[in-house]
């Protein structure tokens, strides 16, 4: 089965992977780009970064949560969208808007971790990428835990996050087996923590677009 398009708004132009068509928002089909700024949520806080050369490094604008999605039968659909840097990492070498979210759609066939792609958005020089949100702690939201208040010592702390760079540590080495190469830094995870027993019990990897693939030799 082809991905499903929508007939959104002349110059928009809008793909939907199968099993998500029932889910996209009248308002969306008709102005994503409208509806990714009004209804969505930055999920980091800050100012826009740049480099020496003036180009953006780090936008806290370009990633958003968005309001619950619903099916007809009323199923939940916990999305984020993200306005695609044209002139970031592997998106620009390539010349692809759509680099990252092809790494995603990669990676869930390869079966390692990472967020679901569910539509993608363009417009002119504009595009957006939606993809299921990973349910867990973000590192932006790390102070948010009150793990002091929680009874967690300074060592139990570090303790927690040299579980974190443990599991990483795992996890590029799967991806790294698969041919995919990428930077691995925590605040490039979303996190499982046990609070209670002071556990962290998986991560997720999220940010593609630096990511490079590496052909594998036949066997």
């Amino acid at each position: 089965m082809r991905n499903m398009e929508f007939s959104p708004k002349p110059g928009f132009q809008i793909e939907v992977e199968n099993g998500y068509e029932y889910f996209i928002p009248q308002e969306f089909q008709e102005n994503p780009i409208e509806y990714f700024e009004r209804e969505g949520k930055n999920i980091k806080t800050g100012e826009i970064k740049f480099d020496e050369n003036r180009r953006v490094l780090e936008d806290p604008t370009t990633v958003k949560d968005l309001p619950v999605w619903r099916n007809n039968n009323g199923k939940e659909l916990h999305v984020v969208a993200k306005r695609v840097n044209t002139g970031k990492g592997e998106m620009m070498k390539s010349g692809d808007p759509f680099y990252e979210y092809k790494i995603l759609k990669l990676v869930q066939e390869l079966g390692l971790l990472a967020a679901k792609p569910v539509a993608k958005v363009e417009k002119g020089n504009v595009h957006l990428i939606i993809m299921e949100r990973i349910f867990g702690v973000r590192w932006s939201e790390k102070d948010s835990l009150n793990l002091k208040e929680r009874g967690y010592s300074n060592k139990d702390i570090e303790n927690l996050k040299m579980q974190a760079e443990s599991k990483m540590e795992q996890l590029k080495k799967k991806f790294e087996e698969a041919g995919i190469i990428r930077g691995w830094k925590l605040k490039d995870m979303v996190f499982d923590v046990d609070i209670e027993n002071k556990i962290i019990r998986g991560i997720v990897p999220t940010d593609w677009e630096r990511t490079k693939i590496e052909k594998q030799s036949p066997n």
